[in-house]
């Protein structure tokens, strides 16, 4: 099971998401844990950064980088000039 501390060490780093038959590189921006989470090792969330181009819509998806590679349920949040913002939550 991932953790908060794998992603950590992942922060300002590039994952790799296939969808539609293309790839995606989402940046992950920042984590943040969730202190009162019921999760064993506790809770996080994972905020990513996007293309500005194409908006993806909230599913799982097979993330891949350096270190981790796991399947991720975003939901995008926000999108301003610099692209789409995404959220996972671990809780």
């Amino acid at each position: 099971m991932v953790s908060a501390a794998d992603f950590e060490r992942a922060a300002g780093s590039v994952f790799t998401v296939s969808a539609g038959g293309r790839r995606f590189s989402l940046e992950l921006t920042q984590v943040r844990r969730i202190e009162a989470s019921p999760r064993d090792g506790g809770g996080f969330t994972l905020l990513f950064k996007g293309p500005g181009d194409v908006r993806l819509p909230q599913a799982i998806y097979h993330f891949t980088g350096d270190t981790i590679a796991d399947d991720i349920f975003i939901v995008p949040v926000s999108v301003d000039a610099s692209g789409y913002h995404y959220e996972a939550v671990f809780n």
